[in-house]
């Protein structure tokens, strides 16, 4: 609280403050149950909510209840589509010099995955890149062909009809 001898903030910069902690902060449980729903979904098929929640906190020092990762697995496809809100606009990038649709290469087993032989290859090949591919490519690297081609496979169905538009 503001001490009554400093002058009364204004709503706006009350909320622009706000959104400039929001963005300081390090997770919210949403995020984090966006970002990590692709091994949660996986390892629900095994494990209760409970026990991802408390594998997460007691051996990786990440909190998130049972009741939000239960609230992500009653709505997969909702908590897909957020996660394929991250990847998207990567994956059409990717795509767009290539010749494969998006509904081919997100499916693949590891597509970007490939030793190159030739350092004359690997030069021309990131001559040849743009930074912006380049960055897509770290992107889908990092948060989609790291899962299970299992489990991506079975999320495909949730967000199937904004693959190839």
């Amino acid at each position: 609280m503001k001490d009554a001898n400093s002058s009364p903030a204004s709503l706006a910069d009350v909320g622009q403050k706000l959104l400039v902690h929001s963005k300081q902060a390090k997770f919210t449980a949403r995020g984090v149950v966006v970002e990590l729903f692709p091994f949660i979904y996986g390892a629900s098929e095994r494990m209760s909510a409970r026990d991802i929640s408390r594998f997460l906190e007691k051996e990786q020092g990440v909190k998130l209840s049972s009741v939000t990762i239960t609230r992500a697995l009653k709505d997969p496809g909702k908590t897909w589509n957020l996660f394929f809100d991250m990847i998207e606009p990567a994956a059409r990038t990717y795509v767009k010099g290539e010749r494969v649709t998006m509904s081919v290469f997100l499916f693949k087993k590891n597509p970007l995955f490939k030793p190159f032989k030739s350092k004359l290859f690997n030069a021309t090949l990131r001559a040849v890149f743009s930074d912006e591919v380049a960055v897509a490519t770290s992107i889908l690297r990092a948060k989609w062909f790291t899962i299970d081609l299992g489990i991506r496979l079975k999320a495909r169905p949730y967000f199937e009809h904004r693959l190839d538009k």
